[in-house]
């Protein structure tokens, strides 16, 4: 004869449904101290459903009839999560899944799949799930987190991963309970006792009063990363959506924004994934790199869409800002992760370039990166007095920019609309003598150091053989550039060295796409790209494995 589900959780049919978590409990000791089997453990699991779950309880009632034997192709993660015997299924379900997937609550019981877990102390579910991303602190229908859980079913292996997974020990639930007061036994409460000593655990209760606390530090460096997923308390504080917290973390102990934990989430993407608008226009504006992929090639933007238009508006907003503005004021991170697919050397409604707008203002990151992505060096604005970027910095007295514009083969000698070269155009009255005297220096050394050599000599050979005379002879004078030897070469089809790692990281591209190492790729402007007739050949870079040498 069949047992019914009271008879296999060793109660009275007149027991309170609310108190049956009680024999539960014991059950689940039971088997986790060895003195029932699996499969008898499998049968409370279905009996505690059938007595919980109103739509389970009220078919049993109605035809005693109940569910003892499920296909495990029919078990939902939570019910995978629940036997430490189904681990390697529960990992296979959960194979590709995102984190809202991982995080999902049963349309039934509202449970987590790590409530779940954590409830019935199976500690490697615990264990995988955390290092998988899920959230902690998700309420359930009590408002009772996993925590809460672990803890009133007395299991302390769990009430430690959890902790350190960043669950919150101050969350209160409908009871007016935090975790640890519903604690089933001392060794419970001592984990509690042990770990509130740690800066995560701290940060995961947003105990910012505890951190201010300590101005001489908390015996870890900021970026400290902890635990098994390795994530940092900007992390922790990112992902819980803190921003008091997170502000302090990064302007006064100055957090690095970029970290990437476990699952190779930065603190922007658990930001956005957990909907924390804040947070996320904050670390924004504050330069994090908005392009980082997770695990599962997502950025954050995509982690975030989930959240409807007014996050997507915030990752709009920093796209749309003015660069020109952006290149005036500095912010070389925006020109990293937000250009997109504008021009390097796009100009405004006057005809000033980028360049020169960074230049003006003394940005030497600003012009640093655009120059490294092909902006003109020598261009001259558009309207009077048709200055290029050396001009002006000059003008300014801006020393490392008129340094770097040098190093980077900025010509000394153009003469603007005004017959003026960079020096003899003078300087702003707000440069004193110091600072003009420094850029008259460099530039002076560097004219100097050109006119010792009269010209360079630059010979191109077919191959590396010494016994074979060049095959062009190009003599460049000192007032010449790198783009006057490009002028000077026939044709094209070579390979810059640091284009090879974006190659083999992101296989060839269109002209103009910016790649994930955020260079830009732009072929040279005597590239002969396929399908273009050339020197009267058509498709004349057909013919490009059939050369030895870069040039034709």
């Amino acid at each position: 004869m069949l047992r019914t589900p009271y008879e296999i959780l060793g109660v009275s049919e007149n027991i309170k449904r609310n108190e049956l978590r009680i024999p539960y409990r014991e059950k689940i000791h039971q088997y986790k101290q060895g003195q029932i089997s699996a499969e008898e453990y499998r049968l409370v699991c279905r009996a505690y459903e059938t007595l919980t779950i109103d739509q389970k309880f009220d078919l049993y009632q109605k035809e005693n009839n109940w569910v003892q034997d499920l296909p495990i192709d029919q078990y939902t993660p939570q019910q995978l999560a629940v036997e430490p015997d189904l681990l390697s299924v529960l990992k296979e379900r959960f194979q590709n899944a995102t984190l809202q997937e991982i995080d999902a609550q049963d349309s039934t019981t509202g449970h987590t799949t790590l409530y779940s877990a954590a409830r019935s102390g199976n500690e490697e579910a615990v264990s995988y799930l955390t290092e998988q991303g899920a959230e902690a602190d998700l309420l359930q229908r009590t408002k009772s987190t996993a925590l809460h859980g672990a803890s009133f079913y007395g299991h302390a292996g769990v009430i430690r991963l959890l902790l350190e997974s960043g669950a919150s020990y101050a969350v209160i639930n409908c009871y007016s309970n935090v975790p640890e007061k519903e604690a089933a036994n001392s060794a419970v409460k001592e984990i509690f006792e042990e770990l509130k000593t740690s800066p995560f655990v701290q940060a995961a209760a947003n105990n910012i009063n505890w951190f201010k606390e300590r101005k001489n530090g908390w015996g870890k460096h900021i970026d400290e990363e902890y635990y098994s997923q390795r994530q940092t308390l900007l992390h922790c504080a990112s992902k819980k959506g803190y921003e008091d917290l997170v502000r302090l973390f990064v302007e006064k102990h100055s957090a690095n924004l970029d970290i990437t934990d476990n699952n190779l989430n930065s603190a922007l993407h658990l930001a956005a994934y957990g909907g924390h608008c804040p947070i996320v226009d904050y670390l924004l504006k504050c330069g994090c790199n908005a392009r980082l992929e997770n695990r599962w090639g997502m950025i954050a933007e995509q982690e975030g869409r989930r959240h409807g238009d007014a996050m997507m508006k915030i990752f709009e907003n920093i796209r749309e800002q003015d660069m020109f503005e952006m290149a005036r004021k500095g912010v070389d991170w925006w020109f990293r992760y937000h250009f997109g697919s504008n021009s390097p050397n796009a100009n405004d409604k006057h005809g000033t370039s980028l360049l020169y707008h960074a230049c003006r203002y003394g940005q030497p990151l600003v012009a640093k990166w655009l120059l490294e992505h092909g902006a003109d060096i020598d261009a001259q604005l558009q309207e009077n007095p048709k200055s290029t970027a050396l001009h002006v910095a000059v003008f300014y007295g801006h020393v490392t920019t008129v340094e770097l514009l040098l190093t980077h083969g900025a010509n000394s000698n153009i003469k603007n609309q005004l017959r003026l070269a960079p020096l003899e155009e003078g300087r702003h009255s707000d440069v004193d003598e110091s600072r003009w005297n420094k850029v008259r220096e460099l530039v002076l050394r560097y004219r100097n150091n050109l006119t010792s050599m009269k010209s360079i000599s630059v010979h191109v050979y077919d191959d590396e053989s010494s016994d074979q005379e060049p095959f062009i002879k190009v003599e460049l004078d000192v007032d010449q550039t790198q783009n006057h030897l490009r002028e000077l070469l026939t044709a094209y089809h070579g390979t810059r060295i640091e284009v090879v790692h974006s190659i083999l990281v992101d296989g060839f591209v269109v002209p103009g796409t910016v790649v994930s190492t955020g260079m830009r790729i732009l072929p040279p402007p005597n590239h002969i790209p396929r399908g273009r007739k050339g020197f009267g050949v058509d498709d004349f870079a057909d013919a490009i494995f059939l050369s030895p040498s870069v040039h034709y």
